[in-house]
């Protein structure tokens, strides 16, 4: 395997410690270090349905996995299971940190044991009332087969036995069910008293005895485990069954996948562990994580406020989109004057919504167009496209039924767009549509105009409040012209879309960056201004890393800002510098700058430098032409590029070392975007 070129599951993992960073930041507010260890935990556990169990299916596949250009999926087993035991270690350590910060804050996290007298009652009473109904115990036997536990709740084992010795004791396991609040604040007899919060499991321990009553038994000993099963979807290419049956089969399947890992209390007794994972099939030291005494830890994004506005960031007021004239008169008049570039979260994603609420009611729009991957769960963007439905409106909708865990959902959202009379497409045959684009055609003077959409990230309010992204509303009625064909395409897949301004993968996205990037190495050699600037989630393509180091071998600058994936191996003597940022917000945005000479050109996208995105997605690239907007782009990227806060240096063994500040004043680029957005006109 190539040195130049990095396992994704490392490079991932590498991200996920920097995650953990956020959480061992003693500048962070302590809720937030909560919840960067609760995003942390859930991203963990995607990293081993999805990355791990690949990485098994192609371990047993033999010497096949030669031929598809990755690193021995062996050998990189072995080093994320090394990576996520230590990563345990420091996750353990950083909890730990939390914990006592908040209890000299006046909350503090309580066993079962530790409940005080005055609140017993509160906690007996919860259980019964609350809890006890969703509680069903699982009678483990040494002849009886564990039958199909469910993928990602957490259970207890409970080893019950008699305090005299006699007998023989009893094994069984409790699901913790996941529609409780998994954080139980206990009364207090005073303000000025301290917070109790008691885990969920830990009152389910508190009854343990009343679930058991009529057993002889009066000693509870109980621990936590939980397991990870592949959920990678399958899909045959029998097209004589409905896609309907084909996602219901595949779910199915899912919560059926061979378990890939186990996380257990470690002073889970051999023993009684053995039982379990004889029954779970998992028996491979790399499946095995001992840890703490609770898991699912995603659950602490969830974590109650409890009125301590001091313990997380304070929420900032929306910078007004100023190019956007006053609530009364209508989005698409601005929308005429001049592009309109939206910076989501420091810009409201609510500006979006309007305009599709606008659009719902207004007499001349005729119809609106619309790629769906993830909607908010209660989505107001889907209530605008069937209200317009409804209205009487043409509304074409092309929902994703293959984003990776909205699977489910985006299926329910296409049952409910068809009940409200919009017109439906489950993806397009053989690729995954992951562009972001909205068109909205309106009857003006006579002529149907367009009014388009195009965005790098989801239409979905819940995550546009923690995800950085752009949208472009514009005018421009040759882009409006380019979605149409993309749209035409949707609904005819065997007819590749002839774009103008607009670029699509799977079809002109390559060749588009290398020529490029060709285009800045050649300018480069003439004398002239060059140089590449490119922001992504993930940078783990072949052909896209040998392009950069070839630019950056021939001397043009490069400058990489990647959140997440980097396989890219950089020497000591790269003239590639690259670094990734890990704040409050999530950076979701894709931006690629080329200095075209002196004329620099900036496109947006939806598309990150992975082979999938390439090759077997549909994705969007758009320019960006308004001079100002432009600007407004490359002093963002700018910014962030002088972050010596929240940046770290993406070097050859990706060891996530801040980036120095050198004498230079700090620099915390997510701050400093939202006051300088406040500055433009």
């Amino acid at each position: 395997m190539e040195e130049d070129f990095r396992s994704k599951e490392t490079s991932w993992l590498s991200f996920n410690a920097r995650v953990l960073q956020e959480a061992a930041d003693p500048d962070v507010p302590l809720l937030e270090r909560l919840k960067f260890l609760g995003i942390y935990s859930s991203n963990l556990d995607e990293f081993f349905r999805v990355r791990v169990a690949t990485l098994k299916r192609l371990g047993s596949l033999g010497e096949e996995w030669k031929s598809l250009g990755i690193p021995d999926p062996k050998e990189t087993l072995r080093k994320v299971t090394r990576l996520v035991r230590l990563q345990g270690e420091d996750f353990n350590a950083a909890y730990i940190q939390v914990t006592k910060g908040l209890e000299a804050n006046g909350i503090r996290l309580i066993e079962e044991n530790a409940v005080p007298t005055p609140q017993r009652a509160f906690v007996r009473d919860y259980f019964r009332t609350k809890v006890s109904p969703y509680i069903f115990p699982l009678i483990l036997k040494a002849a009886s087969k564990l039958p199909k536990l469910k993928d990602l709740p957490m259970y207890l084992a409970v080893r019950a036995s008699k305090s005299d010795g006699t007998g023989r004791p009893m094994h069984a396991l409790i699901e913790i069910p996941t529609n409780l609040p998994r954080f139980i604040p206990l009364p207090k007899e005073k303000a000025s008293d301290e917070q109790l919060v008691i885990y969920l499991d830990d009152i389910i321990r508190f009854g343990l005895h009343e679930v058991f009553a009529t057993f002889p038994y009066d000693v509870y000993d109980s621990y936590a485990i939980k397991f990870t099963r592949d959920s990678e979807l399958e899909f045959d290419d029998d097209f004589t069954e409905s896609f309907y049956e084909k996602m219901e089969d595949s779910l199915k399947a899912r919560e059926e996948g061979l378990p890939v890992r186990a996380n257990f209390d470690e002073n889970f007794p051999k023993p009684f562990l053995n039982l379990v994972l004889r029954k779970l099939n998992l028996a491979r030291s790399d499946s095995l994580y001992p840890g703490a005494r609770y898991h699912n830890r995603r659950d602490l994004l969830a974590f109650p406020k409890l009125g301590k506005t001091k313990l997380t960031y304070t929420k900032s007021e929306p910078v007004p989109v100023k190019s956007i004239k006053r609530r009364s008169s209508s989005l698409f008049s601005s929308i005429r004057r001049r592009d309109i570039l939206l910076h989501i979260p420091y810009q409201p994603f609510q500006e979006f919504v309007r305009l599709l609420q606008e659009a719902s009611i207004d007499p001349l729009v005729k119809s609106i167009a619309m790629t769906q991957y993830r909607l908010a769960k209660n989505s107001c963007v889907a209530g605008a496209l069937q209200a317009a439905a409804r209205n009487g409106k043409e509304v074409f909708v092309l929902v994703e039924p293959q984003a990776r865990f909205d699977e489910e959902a985006n299926i329910k959202w296409a049952s409910r767009y068809r009940d409200a009379g919009v017109q439906v497409q489950l993806g397009v045959q053989g690729l995954k549509v992951h562009s972001k684009m909205t068109l909205i055609t309106r009857k003006e003077s006579g002529k149907d105009r367009y009014y388009t959409v195009l965005g790098t990230g989801n239409f979905n309010e819940d995550t546009a409040e923690i995800f950085a992204d752009h949208m472009l509303m514009t005018y421009n009625q040759e882009f409006g012209e380019d979605a149409a064909e993309i749209a035409r395409f949707f609904k005819r897949s065997y007819h590749p879309p002839k774009l103008r301004h607009l670029l699509a993968a799977p079809f002109d996205l390559r060749n588009f960056l290398r020529e490029k990037i060709e285009r800045e190495i050649a300018s480069h050699k003439a004398g002239q201004t060059a140089g590449i600037s490119i922001k992504v989630n993930n940078f783990s393509d072949h052909e896209t890393n040998e392009l950069i180091q070839r630019a950056a071998a021939a001397g043009v600058p490069v400058r990489l800002i990647v959140r997440s994936m980097f396989s890219l191996v950089l020497e000591e003597d790269s003239k590639i510098e690259a670094i990734s940022i890990v704040d409050k917000y999530l950076e979701h945005s894709r931006m690629f700058s080329f200095e075209n000479e002196g004329d620099p050109e900036v496109f947006l996208s939806s598309a990150d430098f992975l082979p999938r995105n390439f090759d077997s997605r549909v994705e969007t690239v758009f320019p960006v032409y308004d001079r100002k907007l432009r600007n407004q782009l490359r002093e963002y990227f700018e910014i962030q590029w002088r972050d010596n806060t929240k940046a770290r240096i993406l070097d050859h063994d990706l060891s996530n070392q801040y980036r120095p500040a050198d004498g230079k004043p700090p620099c915390r680029a997510q701050f400093e975007i939202e006051e300088y957005l406040r500055t433009q006109n």
